[in-house]
């Protein structure tokens, strides 16, 4: 396998040119989510779509049924780092122990569709042109999947000849060209067809004038079998995967002639369509159907059901990685430190305990009410840090104890009281208040970078690359490989920032979603470090409750109109996963609220927990003020 410098930079499945580099550093863990599938037997012959937003492995995925990459895997089925890949795709029949039993016909949706809406024509012709020129490299997809399975060592126009198809076309699909015929026909057919309508786009005359050929339906996967074809006279033995990668790219108009086509035909065959989560209706990141009419796999879902997993799977990536660097650093999380060294910040760890103590000392001269509780905490010998917590837990104790009404009569509290109140959940968030208020490192070691990654693999990796070139540039200085936790925490926060710049070129409403997420992440800071903690790991997240007001009709608050600029906020939010939805049941009635959660990275920039939990009610009205720019 070629080797990089730093691998953590190679990020896009597309860029890793080689199928056997793409497929030791593939993990198939997301697989489980197609057995799943599989098991309710909704995986074939079946309309799938595949949703996330950028960098969740949607690509990667895909390439995965594309037929170089299965016979790759098939030729080297018996290697120790194959094997774990090909006994699941022999499971979900899509390989056995000789053959590629489903041929992926892999189209990619950049390819100029959106320009035919620039045409000069009406919005019939435009749909007519774009389901010819769908069908046309449909057929030229398959074709190449043909060649590409063929088992027969010669060249893709030599190969062409070898393949026939069969087909009664009863339905006047196909016009100028009879049946059987071989591949480089049905080649030249399809190519002719797209270069017609290519010319369209790219000529100064008038459409009419150059005549394309427009297509009433998107006809290619129903008459595409498998059966159909004979490659030297053998017929095939398999059923064809019609994947459509970055159908996002697509014009709105495309996308649901598309959609309505699909779902109406129902045909008998396999479609899988990737797609950014930016692409669908701003309301349909906001809220979940449970009666869809095609099956939905969002894949940052699937890894937020599966914490575990998804830790695994970033440990195995991250030393598959790591091991094909070229300078013999061979491995990631061994070399992040997971403890801060204590004796490097005594003096701030100090500082943190004569904070408490001084609060302490004003305690005591107000009331006797804590004296037993100071004069427990006081008594412990513990190393710095862990004073330093418990010193904190305590100032948090008597700041809520003394907020409740009770505390006028001055009864004097018992250390089994203080006991009783002190849980370890609380180290969590004094930890915090203590890093927050004397710069001490918070967020460091391979735990927190996998929470930090938000379910986004390509999100892993781009905090992972700093880290590693860091551990590199020690290596190649003579210094230490392993990195401190300061500095960890100092080149996380440098590439948060960078993200943080970079939001405004990527966004749409970019100046709102801006303003919106600096005013909650400033709202959860407040909420966060309130002196009586009233949230256990602080609050990363917002629920939208609305009270019906009288006379106002029953209605979702992303059914109001006048709210469609909080609407297009947190769509754009949901669909570049800076914002992602939790169903959380609260009170003994189980009710459910959908929390819109900070993504990690933002938790990282505003100061605040990676915990999730802590999140309060806000109205939509308070929310759409946050927009105002």
């Amino acid at each position: 396998m070629s080797k990089l410098r730093n691998p953590f930079r190679l990020r896009a499945s597309e860029k890793i040119e080689s199928d056997s580099n793409f497929l030791k550093l593939y993990n198939p863990t997301v697989l489980e989510a197609l057995q799943e599938f599989e098991k309710n037997g909704k995986l074939w012959n079946n309309v799938i779509y595949i949703h996330s937003s950028p960098g969740a492995g949607k690509t990667s995925l895909l390439r995965i049924f594309e037929p170089n990459t299965l016979s790759t895997l098939l030729n080297n089925k018996t290697a120790t780092e194959y094997k774990t890949l090909f006994s699941i795709l022999r499971k979900l029949g899509v390989v056995d122990d000789n053959d590629i039993k489903i041929m992926g016909v892999s189209l990619v949706c950049t390819r100029n569709y959106e320009i035919l809406e620039e045409l000069d024509v009406s919005a019939a012709q435009k749909k007519r042109y774009f389901f010819s020129l769908l069908n046309a490299r449909i057929v030229l997809s398959a074709l190449k999947t043909l060649v590409g399975i063929s088992k027969y060592n010669r060249s893709f126009s030599d190969t062409l000849e070898t393949i026939t198809y069969h087909y009664e076309d009863k339905d006047n699909y196909f016009r100028g060209i009879e049946f059987p015929c071989n591949g480089r026909d049905l080649y030249n057919w399809a190519s002719e067809i797209e270069r017609k309508v290519y010319e369209a786009i790219d000529s100064f005359l008038p459409v009419s004038e150059i005549k394309p050929i427009g297509h009433d339906e998107l006809f290619s996967m129903e008459v595409l079998k498998p059966e159909n074809f004979t490659i030297n006279e053998k017929h095939l033995d398999g059923q064809f995967l019609f994947m459509l990668d970055d159908a996002h790219k697509l014009s709105s108009n495309q996308r649901q002639s598309l959609k309505k086509y699909l779902i109406e035909k129902r045909g008998n065959f396999n479609v899988w369509i990737s797609e950014r989560l930016e692409a669908l209706d701003p309301v349909d990141n906001l809220r979940s159907f449970e009666e869809r009419d095609y099956e939905e796999l969002n894949i940052e879902k699937f890894w937020s059901d599966k914490p575990e997993k998804f830790e695994k799977i970033l440990s195995s990536i991250a030393e598959k990685r790591a091991a094909t660097s070229t300078e013999e650093v061979t491995s990631f999380s061994d070399f992040l430190r997971e403890r801060i060294e204590e004796q490097d910040y005594q003096s701030d760890l100090m500082n943190a305990i004569e904070k408490s103590t001084e609060y302490f000392t004003k305690i005591k001269e107000a009331t006797s009410k804590f004296d037993q509780w100071i004069s427990y905490v006081e008594s412990q010998q513990l190393p710095t840090l862990e004073k330093a917590i418990l010193y904190k837990k305590l100032e948090i104790l008597i700041v809520r104890t003394m907020n409740k009404q009770q505390l006028a009569f001055e009864f004097p509290l018992t250390e089994q009281e203080l006991f009783d109140k002190m849980k370890s959940e609380m180290d969590g968030i004094s930890k915090l208040f203590i890093s927050n208020e004397n710069a001490i490192p918070y967020y460091y070691g391979f735990n927190d970078l996998v929470k930090l990654a938000s379910n986004n693999i390509e999100q892993f990796l781009t905090f992972s690359a700093n880290l590693f070139e860091e551990m590199l540039s020690n290596k190649l200085g003579g210094y230490q490989t392993d990195l401190e936790a300061k500095d960890q925490q100092r080149i996380l926060k440098e590439v948060a920032n960078s993200k943080w710049v970079e939001l405004s070129k990527l966004l749409p409403f970019s100046d709102k979603v801006i303003q919106f997420l600096t005013r909650l992440g400033d709202f959860c800071f407040r909420e966060t470090y309130r002196p009586n903690a009233p949230y256990r790991e602080g609050v990363t997240g917002f629920a939208i409750k609305d009270h019906l007001l009288l006379f106002r009709q029953s209605e979702e608050w992303y059914e109001d109109s006048a709210k469609q600029p909080l609407i297009d906020v947190l769509s754009t939010c949901v669909a570049f996963n800076l914002l992602e939805i939790k169903k959380i049941k609260q009170g003994s009635a189980g009710e459910i609220n959908h929390v819109f959660y900070l993504n990690r990275w933002l938790c990282l920039r505003f100061n605040l927990s990676f915990a999730y939990g802590g999140w309060r009610h806000k109205s939509s009205d308070e929310l759409y003020k946050w927009t105002k720019v």
